[in-house]
């Protein structure tokens, strides 16, 4: 069970890519696990004495947490195929409307695109080959996203940004990049080091987080899983909810009411690493169309220098 877990960092596998918790001396619980499965798996089939159980309650608001902990559970464990139905003519809006772009640079014997004068002037290099921007210097990304969402966060924009980071996966890996994507939260229990969505983050009091992988570097895209593991309000506000509140090193954090979300700072983070939005800030930019999310989640990557998405 997760109770049993050391919460001390020792299981913090993500440390070095996730953007750094600052030191001011307070107690820090860290928990991070290799999938959501493992995650859901550590998770009780009841609440801890003296904590906060709504987490666990089927009858609980349907709106806020989507579905039962069973059920989530489940998804968890097997995909969202039902998420993945939904998503996907999202993803194939913004593949129509945003197409890779691939450079023709290169002149060879073979290729994609001939040219004739090179050919009748007897030139053997008279092929274009299409090719993206180069990406051997960095061959692996991680996308970071925040599961973080106030009460009023639709659920579609949920998935929304989980349309966004399927489409950006596929262009990521056309280029030539192998990705991972890390999901999870962060809390504090002073709300004035909570940190913002644009991401500033003089976190105060006591603080923790908790993330798991969503998908492995040397994995293909599993649709089902990314709609679920970004893409659904239930990861948030069941498993992670009920994981928190099963451990005794986050209760100083979390306190009754699961604490007040740190935002993840993208200038921060580590050389390879790049945060999505948070769903917040989607939210408030009320951007309801897949294709204008997808275009401002990929000028935020852009701005933080993340490769291969000209």
């Amino acid at each position: 069970m997760i109770d049993t877990l050391p919460a001390d960092g020792t299981r913090a596998a993500f440390a070095d890519i996730l953007p750094p918790i600052p030191d001011n001396g307070t107690p820090i619980a860290r928990l991070h696990f290799d999938s959501l499965s493992d995650l859901a798996a550590a998770i009780p089939d009841s609440p801890r004495k003296g904590r906060p159980g709504s987490a666990w309650l089927d009858d609980s608001d349907r709106d806020f947490y989507g579905i039962t902990m069973t059920e989530a559970r489940r998804l968890a464990r097997d995909g969202w195929q039902e998420g993945a139905e939904r998503v996907q003519p999202l993803l194939d809006r913004v593949k129509t409307a945003r197409p890779t772009r691939k450079a023709l640079t290169r002149w060879d014997v073979a290729g994609a695109v001939p040219s004739i004068p090179r050919y009748l002037a007897g030139n053997p290099l008279a092929m274009k080959t299409r090719q993206t921007s180069q990406t051997n210097q960095q061959p692996i990304i991680t996308l970071i996203s925040s599961t973080s969402a106030p009460w009023w966060t639709a659920t579609a924009t949920f998935e929304r940004l989980a349309c966004a980071a399927a489409a950006i996966v596929d262009r990521l890996e056309d280029a030539g990049f192998r990705v991972e994507i890390i999901a999870g939260r962060r809390e504090s229990s002073d709300p004035s080091g909570a940190g913002s969505a644009s991401g500033e983050n003089n976190a105060l009091g006591h603080r923790c987080e908790m993330f798991f992988r969503v998908k492995a570097a040397q994995d293909g895209l599993d649709l089902a899983r990314v709609a679920f593991g970004i893409g659904h309000p239930s990861v948030h506000r069941r498993l992670l909810f009920a994981a928190g509140n099963s451990h005794p090193a986050f209760d100083e954090s979390l306190g009754s009411n699961q604490g007040f979300a740190v935002g993840l700072p993208p200038l921060e983070r580590p050389p390879g690493a790049y945060v999505l939005p948070a769903l917040a800030h989607l939210e408030k930019q009320v951007r309801h169309d897949p294709v204008a999310v997808f275009d401002h989640v990929i000028e935020t990557l852009k701005a933080q220098g993340c490769p291969g998405l000209e």
